[in-house]
């Protein structure tokens, strides 16, 4: 009883370790617009006022095993505007003009500092990106691989 135990657990373990490895190095996908949630307010921070005119920014993290279960944080023009999971959203009401988008790795706890390097926190990749008045402009935060930090690019 006790080698066929083994045995199945040999066959389970050669089998899923693999598979794992396989999906934390796949690069993370945009959510289907039905498991897309907001942002909660208490992780949604105010920024400077931007004026009476103003155009959105939507940013949109993707789904996926690479950092899945870590925060990442949103960053405009410098200050630390949001903190998002996985499948999360955030709209950002910017003043025309042009402005600098970041995608962060946050201080990492738990699982996610696991393999998590104060030069991998200090990585920070940035997006410029023009806002025009009454227009909605959407993007996706992103890990393009398993060792890359964050990025935030344009959505379609």
């Amino acid at each position: 009883m006790y080698r066929r135990t083994a045995k199945i657990m040999m066959c389970t373990a050669m089998c899923a370790v693999p598979l794992l490895a396989t999906s934390c190095a796949l690069p993370t996908r945009q959510p289907e617009v039905a498991d897309v949630r907001p942002v909660p307010a208490e992780r949604v921070f105010p920024l400077a006022d931007q004026g009476p005119s103003t155009g959105n920014v939507v940013v949109t993290r993707d789904i996926g095993a690479i950092n899945g279960m870590c925060a990442v944080g949103v960053m405009v023009d410098e200050k630390m505007a949001a903190h998002l999971n996985t499948a999360e959203t955030v709209t950002f009401a910017l003043k025309p003009g042009r402005h600098l988008m970041t995608a962060t790795v946050l201080e990492a706890t738990g699982l996610c500092a696991l393999g998590v390097t104060k030069a991998a926190m200090a990585r920070r990749r940035s997006t410029e990106i023009l806002v025009d008045v009454d227009t909605t402009r959407k993007y996706r935060l992103s890990y393009p691989t398993a060792d890359s930090s964050p990025v935030i690019e344009p959505a379609f």
